[in-house]
Parts: C-alpha cells; sequence; structure tokens
C-alpha cells in the first residue's frame, strides 16, 4: 500500500491517465503533420509517440487530431494543445482552449 499512495503523491497530473492507443496527428503552427500513437490520456492531456523527430518548444501551441475508430466508421476529433513535455520517444501535449474560442462559447455560438 505505501507504493500506491506514493505514486499518488509524486504524480504531478491535474487528471488521472488511462493507456490508451490511438492513431495521432500533431499538426505544428506551419501546417506540418507529424504522426504518432497516444499512449496514455487523460482529461487534462496526452502523450503522443512518435518514430519522427521534431524541433518542439515547450509553451508551443499545436492542433491536435485523434482517429477514433468506431465500428467501421472513424471518426475524427481535433484539440488545440500546448507542448508541455518532450521526450526521445514523443511529446506531452496538454488539452486548451484559445481566448477566441472561450469568447465564441460563452456568446452562444460555439464552432470548433
Amino acid at each position: 500500500m505505501p507504493t500506491v499512495s506514493r505514486f499518488l503523491i509524486d504524480d504531478r497530473r491535474s487528471a488521472p491517465r488511462s493507456s490508451a492507443s490511438l492513431s495521432a496527428y500533431v499538426i505544428t503552427k506551419a501546417g506540418h503533420p507529424l504522426r504518432g500513437v497516444t499512449i496514455n490520456l487523460s482529461r487534462s492531456g496526452v502523450f503522443v509517440e512518435t518514430k519522427a523527430r521534431c524541433e518542439w518548444r515547450i509553451g508551443e501551441t499545436a492542433r491536435l487530431v485523434l482517429a477514433l475508430s468506431e465500428g467501421n466508421m472513424v471518426r475524427l476529433a481535433r484539440y488545440s494543445v500546448l507542448v508541455v513535455r518532450e521526450t526521445q520517444s514523443g511529446i506531452g501535449l496538454a488539452f486548451w482552449r484559445s481566448p477566441r474560442s472561450n469568447l465564441i462559447q460563452s456568446e452562444g455560438r460555439y464552432r470548433s
């Protein structure tokens, strides 16, 4: 039991993670897509494992597209993300909304 409580104290994430293996595309501001696979997913972010190397800056914004398979249909889910970590195996991304999308949503005219 001490191991479990130690893990909960040491884990700095704001939301619990779940293992997830989804096709992911991270698109830079310049429009270059980087293909990868999600390793874990939470309400606040995702880690995407990639084979290709790309120079990311912590704090850089990007777009994330996840391919969600439901039977023989694939639905694309798009998110605004912020780069929070870069490792040899991939990048950690936090979900976020730009101030503009919050304004549009609060006016009752939300568009994705």
